[in-house]
């Protein structure tokens, strides 16, 4: 096990977590701001999961997030290494939007980021329409540093001000 709050693991992936994976790749609503902006198909999700599994023990990469009662992965967060520039990012299952699980989540791992890791330069990409995440981000003591257009998507980067 990698971290734990009150109610979530924060742990490597794991080929058991297939099914979940498939379960939130395949809804379009959770892929409308990630990836490549569609569902997934079984076979697409399937590949994701053998890539981070090689990943996760060489370089940055997300973490599964689970719940502690039963270790059922309902997203992921973290830190990953995208065009040479730390990119942290979350998403989780739509049935657990709502819950604070993604804040639970992402301010523990922003925590162990910046005291365990000493990682002090990371960004994340938030798309103007995506509303509920750039509050939550800001919540977490993010602010936009730049407007960007980010393959035809028009959004933010934004950066923890410590």
């Amino acid at each position: 096990m990698f971290l734990q709050t009150e109610r979530l693991l924060i742990r490597k992936f794991k080929p058991s977590d297939l099914a979940s994976l498939i379960d939130m790749f395949a809804d379009e609503e959770v892929m409308r701001f990630i990836g490549p902006r569609r569902a997934m198909a079984e076979v697409e999700t399937q590949d994701w999961l053998t890539n981070i599994l090689q990943k996760q023990e060489i370089e940055l990469s997300r973490h599964a997030i689970a719940l502690k009662e039963n270790d059922e992965l309902i997203g992921v967060a973290g830190l990953k290494y995208e065009d040479n520039i730390k990119d942290f990012g979350y998403y989780f299952r739509r049935k657990y939007w709502g819950k604070g699980y993604a804040s639970e989540a992402c301010s523990t791992i922003i925590h162990y980021i910046e005291t365990e890791l000493h990682i002090k330069d990371y960004q994340i990409f938030i798309a103007n329409e995506n509303i509920h995440s750039v509050k939550m981000i800001e919540k977490l003591g993010f602010q936009a540093v730049k407007g960007i257009n980010k393959s035809g998507e028009l959004g933010h980067l934004y950066k923890r001000i410590l």
